[in-house]
């Protein structure tokens, strides 16, 4: 497996872990509001290796998510030979492809929806995923731009939200879907729907390769694209 790769990978693992704070004391991150923390969980999980070893040694590993989940919420960035650290400790007990598995949204276009309400999505980034330009999960760059700036093979990018709004939305069996709705079912169940005049090519395992941070992105994107072509 090539270092690259794998570095990559915990990347986008963390860039889904350690949140992005301001300056300041986030709640639960004052001084006194930690020590409370600290205190309530160690008479939680309190580590007694003479009264019953298996369950001390089960608490010692479950305080230690827990310290580290704190940090990572109050703003602590891991250094590069702790983010190795941890690499290598997740990778002792899943493969890579586990790994990835578990930050990709899947197919589940409801629960999809309902992660989205708390990701803010970004166009710029997610132009440079649908160019090929940034890689999605597992370093793989995505296809969209090769197919959609093809008239000929698929809809064209431009004018997607447009097509959406005035087109799409208007067939009778798509008239209760929203606009994220149809944009997400799109992507990630590409042949629950398609298009009229063209053939169902568009691959169904997008949903295995983008996370929820990835598809905001994607989804902001395509819903700046909201003006036709002249000619059409």
């Amino acid at each position: 497996m090539g270092s690259k790769r794998v570095t990559g990978i915990l990347m986008l693992s963390l860039a889904l872990l350690i949140p992005v704070f301001g300056q300041g004391h986030q709640d639960g991150c004052a001084p006194e509001e930690l020590k409370s923390q600290q205190n309530t969980l160690a008479g939680y999980l309190s580590p007694d290796f003479a009264g019953d070893y298996d369950l001390a040694i089960a608490n010692l590993f479950r305080l230690g998510s827990l310290y580290q989940s704190m940090a990572l919420r109050c703003g602590y960035m891991p250094s590069e030979p702790e983010i190795n650290s941890m690499l290598e400790a997740a990778l002792s007990f899943v493969t890579l492809e586990d790994l990835i598995a578990a930050q990709s949204v899947g197919s589940d276009v409801a629960a999809i929806l309902l992660d989205l309400q708390e990701a803010y999505g970004d166009p710029l980034a997610g132009q440079m995923l649908y160019n090929g330009l940034e890689p999605a999960l597992g370093g793989v760059a995505l296809g969209c731009a090769g197919c959609h700036e093809n008239e000929a093979v698929a809809p064209l990018t431009a004018g997607t939200w447009t097509r959406i709004n005035d087109i799409r939305l208007e067939q009778p069996e798509l008239r209760d879907y929203s606009h994220r709705q149809y944009l997400v079912e799109s992507i990630v169940r590409p042949l629950a729907y398609t298009i009229p005049d063209y053939p169902p090519l568009m691959p169904d395992f997008y949903g295995s390769q983008l996370s929820t941070q990835h598809l905001a992105d994607l989804v902001a994107f395509l819903d700046s694209q909201d003006q036709l072509p002249d000619d059409e």
